[in-house]
């Protein structure tokens, strides 16, 4: 999985490669402060990104970049994203990989993003910031549904991307209930030309750090980590790094916040059980009692 920190780096070689002269690949090792075998595993990323790696006369390497370009408009979400992208700790994101197309085509774009996806995701991203800017209703087709086990076409109303734009809030006008819709698993989208209906119907319950939505964060969560369970939790929900302190002395790291539900974070402690310790909640020590004993 790709993180924040290899991710801007990787858009730090993009630009550090567009800007003359060549550079040999000792430069680029202490540029990005790493290891030889690393700078070829980036290269070999940029060709896979469709960036024309190069060398000159003296096996120097470099990006082409022409003047002649045209450059693509940036969303509002885009470059809201950008501005809160090095304030951030990264998790995958799918509003990524529409900067990340966009980055090949500007060599003046010197942010990074923090992760990589298909490229599917990003037209998918754009159509919904669009439905979602004009007030338009929007077509989300061939959507996966993991609590029906089906696939189906959802007409809904977008109202806003979540923190990590990995889903969007929307209204869906057959069932009229506020939803949230994981972007990877759509199909497509097709922004529709009937403006939007139900606006006072729309509503936004802002997820926990685990992604979880509901009206009432009432069920606290405490730990204490390992560096190794650290890391992973700041991975896979970057959001939970605003509540994670050191804890002195120990080499260990202590974790508190609210959430909605304790399914995520209990099968993260449960992936981690030698490496995470639970306090304080009971409500929480005696969900994960429950759990160990019925998988036993």
């Amino acid at each position: 999985m790709f993180n924040q920190n290899r991710i801007y780096r990787l858009f730090q070689l993009i630009n550090y490669l567009k800007a003359r002269p060549a550079k040999s690949v000792r430069s680029i090792e202490s540029f990005l402060d790493t290891s030889e075998r690393t700078v070829y595993r980036y290269l070999d990323l940029l060709k896979d990104l469709g960036f024309t790696i190069e060398r000159d006369s003296n096996n120097k390497i470099f990006i082409a970049s022409s003047a002649d370009t045209d450059l693509i408009p940036f969303t509002p979400q885009e470059a809201e994203y950008l501005k809160m992208l090095l304030l951030s700790s990264g998790k995958e994101n799918q509003l990524a990989q529409s900067v990340l197309q966009k980055v090949q085509q500007s060599s003046e774009i010197e942010l990074g993003a923090n992760s990589l996806f298909k490229a599917h995701l990003s037209k998918i991203v754009e159509q919904i910031s669009v439905a979602i800017i004009e007030g338009k209703q929007l077509l989300i087709k061939g959507y996966s549904s993991a609590n029906s086990q089906s696939v189906t076409d959802r007409l809904v109303e977008p109202t806003c991307f979540t923190d990590n734009y990995d889903s969007v809030s929307a209204f869906e006008i057959k069932t009229r209930l506020n939803k949230y819709f994981n972007i990877e698993r759509m199909t497509g989208v097709e922004v529709q030309d009937t403006p939007m209906k139900h606006e006072a119907q729309h509503e936004f319950y802002k997820p926990d750090i685990f992604g979880f939505q509901g009206k009432s964060m009432n069920k606290e969560i405490e730990l204490q980590m390992t560096m190794r369970a650290y890391l992973v939790l700041k991975e896979e929900y970057p959001m939970s790094a605003a509540f994670i302190k050191p804890i002195p002395d120990t080499g260990k790291y202590y974790f508190k916040a609210n959430v909605q539900s304790f399914q995520a974070p209990g099968r993260f402690v449960l992936g981690f059980l030698e490496e995470v310790d639970v306090v304080g909640s009971k409500e929480f020590i005696r969900f994960i009692q429950k759990v160990v004993k019925k998988n036993t």
